[in-house]
């Protein structure tokens, strides 16, 4: 029995919930931002058929994320800047190029954020994908907390213009207000789905904390999705 801040997610019980019903449909999931791999731990943990591929630029951080990854032979963590890890795992792991996988971008912090980039990546040379924005402003919910550094928010405003322009896209976006974790005050997200998988399908209790809309709503100017 691990402890309930070793859940990975912050805990939210919702967003569990869906990251659930999308890991049933992936082939893997690749996280950018392992911190010290405690979501990636989870995910190792809990869906031992899915590969789990990170990444740390921290040398103190990728050290105790690989060791607290040590024990799983599903998973794979990486000292790199997740620019430059997102092109070498693909190029090292072909089925990627091809398959449909769950991105979870957690690389909020510091100076110079690489959330732009790792968008355009996956949208640009992906046939489908579940994208995962972690710390994400909510629109018109403001009890979720978010990533904030030097004026910048990370928020639809922030990565307009950063999707390839040829697909549509699918939003996924919290609307409960309970806060389910024990260790974690609540954080905002945004799931992202593209591609010709069939569209994802929530059971009604995961239906009720949720709204969906197309990324053409939240247009910006300078941006037409």
């Amino acid at each position: 029995m691990y402890p309930l801040h070793d859940v990975g997610f912050h805990g939210d019980r919702h967003l569990l919930g869906i990251v659930d019903e999308v890991l049933q449909r992936a082939h893997a999931f690749v996280e950018t931002g392992t911190h010290v791999g405690t979501t990636a731990r989870y995910v190792a943990r809990t869906y031992p058929g899915i590969m789990v591929y990170s990444c740390e630029p921290g040398v103190q951080a990728y050290m105790q994320a690989e060791a607290n990854l040590r024990d799983y032979e599903n998973a794979q963590v990486y000292n790199m800047e997740s620019p430059r890890f997102l092109q070498f795992l693909h190029d090292q792991h072909p089925l990627l190029q091809v398959s449909v996988n769950l991105y979870f971008l957690d690389a909020h912090g510091g100076l110079q954020w690489p959330l732009k980039k790792e968008l355009a990546f996956v949208t640009e040379n992906l046939p489908a994908a579940y994208l995962l924005i972690d710390d994400f402003k909510v629109p018109g919910a403001d009890h979720f907390g978010y990533e904030r550094y030097y004026g910048d928010e990370c928020s639809f405003e922030y990565i307009r213009g950063s999707f390839d322009p040829r697909r549509q896209y699918r939003l996924w976006l919290p609307k409960y207000t309970e806060c389910t974790s024990r260790h974690h005050p609540l954080r905002g997200w945004v799931l992202i789905e593209f591609g010709d998988q069939t569209p994802l399908s929530l059971p009604q209790n995961l239906q009720e904390k949720v709204s969906v809309a197309h990324l053409s709503q939240f247009a910006c100017e300078g941006y037409e999705a």
